[in-house]
């Protein structure tokens, strides 16, 4: 019976080694709440460049419309 059972031993050694190496790779995944906040703060960077950048073209087609003639 002794025989049967290292094989079984080794084997739980060695998955609990293994999943001590997952935990501490998730631990450095960005989480749920993390990649939300990052989207959040990317897309307002987007809009705000595209409205300065739609600003200065009304201004510039402004411009143009009141000095070119």
């Amino acid at each position: 019976m002794e025989a049967r059972v290292v094989p079984f031993e080794k084997f739980q050694v060695n998955t609990q080694e293994r999943l001590t190496r997952i935990e501490t790779r998730l631990d450095t995944f960005a989480t749920k709440a993390d990649l939300h906040q990052a989207l959040h703060s990317t897309t307002w960077k987007i809009l705000g460049g595209a409205l300065s950048g739609a600003s200065a073209l009304v201004g510039i087609v402004y411009w143009i419309a009141r000095n070119v003639h």
